[in-house]
């Protein structure tokens, strides 16, 4: 879509938006932890049914009526998630590790990955500028880019989305793979070759110093 890649691009190369204390307000250590224990509550809601939808493909079958309304009800709860936590991130911004902890932090992405574009297209930016901080992980960002792409059948920045539908696993396609390490090494991710063999995936193009 010519809109989403006007988008990315924007992310990629503009300068990195700023939170600044005239954008969000400032949470109390309460509020904090609050917000903590708030958003991990969101994470288990957002969890739990992904965790036995391999059960529930199963036993009710992939094409069933029944397994069609077991995703049905997924995607509804997700809406409902999305909202609560875009709440959040509209009120304070995008909340850091030394905020309210790794696990709390870390469901404001995973949320966002299983939300609307759009709001993959807002946040993205503040995603990136906390994950430079190392108030993020970096690998949050990373996917939620390489996903959009994928998913709007582009290829990927960042060498983060494998397909595992052949036999053996392989990328989805990578832009430039000879510049996937300079991409990577920029949001301070580790090398492509390393997250292969993590993920038994064979790499073996030469990147460009």
């Amino acid at each position: 879509m010519k809109h989403l890649s006007l988008i990315l691009c924007f992310l990629i190369t503009t300068s990195l938006f700023s939170q600044t204390s005239t954008q969000y307000k400032t949470p109390t250590k309460q509020q904090l932890d609050s917000l903590k224990t708030e958003l991990e509550t969101i994470f288990m809601k957002d969890q739990t049914f992904r965790r036995i939808y391999i059960e529930a493909e199963e036993k009710l079958g992939k094409d069933s009526e029944a397994y069609e309304y077991f995703w049905k009800v997924v995607e509804s709860q997700d809406k409902i998630l999305e909202n609560e936590v875009t709440g959040i991130i509209d009120k304070y911004g995008w909340l850091g590790i030394s905020q309210i902890g790794r696990l709390a932090n870390t469901t404001l992405w995973s949320v966002l990955q299983h939300g609307s574009v759009a709001s993959k297209e807002k946040y993205a930016p503040l995603l990136k500028t906390s994950a430079l901080k190392q108030e993020s992980q970096p690998i949050h960002y990373a996917r939620l880019i390489d996903r959009m792409l994928i998913n709007s059948n582009k290829a990927q920045l960042y060498g983060t989305q494998i397909n595992y539908d052949n036999e053996e696993p392989t990328f989805f396609e990578i832009k430039q793979p000879e510049l996937v390490d300079k991409r990577r090494k920029e949001i301070g991710l580790n090398s492509i070759k390393e997250y292969a063999k993590s993920r038994k995936v064979e790499w073996n193009v030469t990147q460009e110093k």
